[in-house]
């Protein structure tokens, strides 16, 4: 059942966004009653919280992978496979990058709160890429934070307008993002 509603909360919080999705229409998509979906669930901001942290997870999953291996590599290199790998996962669809990226922004003071912290594990990957690129002398020792976030805002950027941009013949037919 919750692997139906965080798919059904997918497709239509991604096609007719957040505000304007109930939670009956969650429930009649995905052939889930409404009693299971609040004992479930228990709400529509959870649900949303769900699957956006479900994404940002395998997300972060994929780019400490793609940064696995000897740790030799460059930053910019280095930044550059996490970024696109994240971006893979959470832009896997225009759908997917909607709820994660255009979606959840600005929903409720908590779920922003929660965004913070959510970029927050983000940023603490980063972090370590760039300390381990100061130990091999590759970058001058000092704070990244600002420089990470300024990164983060632009891939964040990127992914919006590429879930509100429309489809054209440059753009794969088939919807998805390719890093």
């Amino acid at each position: 059942r919750i692997t139906r509603l965080m798919d059904t909360g997918i497709g239509l919080f991604g096609t007719h966004g957040y505000a304007a999705t109930t939670i009956g229409m969650l429930c009649s998509e995905s052939n889930v009653s409404t009693r299971h979906f609040y004992r479930e669930i228990g709400s529509r901001t959870e649900l949303l919280k769900k699957i956006v942290t479900t994404l940002n997870q395998d997300g972060e999953r994929a780019a400490r992978d793609a940064l696995s291996g000897d740790g030799q590599q460059s930053a910019v290199a280095s930044i550059d496979a996490a970024i696109r790998a994240y971006l893979g996962v959470t832009c896997r669809t225009r759908m997917s990058a909607r709820v994660c990226y255009v979606e959840v922004v600005g929903v409720s003071t908590d779920i922003e709160l929660w965004r913070m912290n959510q970029r927050d594990v983000i940023v603490e990957m980063f972090g370590s890429l760039t300390t381990a690129a100061a130990a091999r002398g590759e970058l001058p020792d000092r704070n990244y934070r600002l420089v990470i976030l300024a990164i983060i805002g632009a891939a964040n950027i990127f992914a919006q307008e590429w879930a509100l941009s429309c489809s054209s013949s440059a753009e794969p037919t088939d919807d998805t993002f390719t890093p």
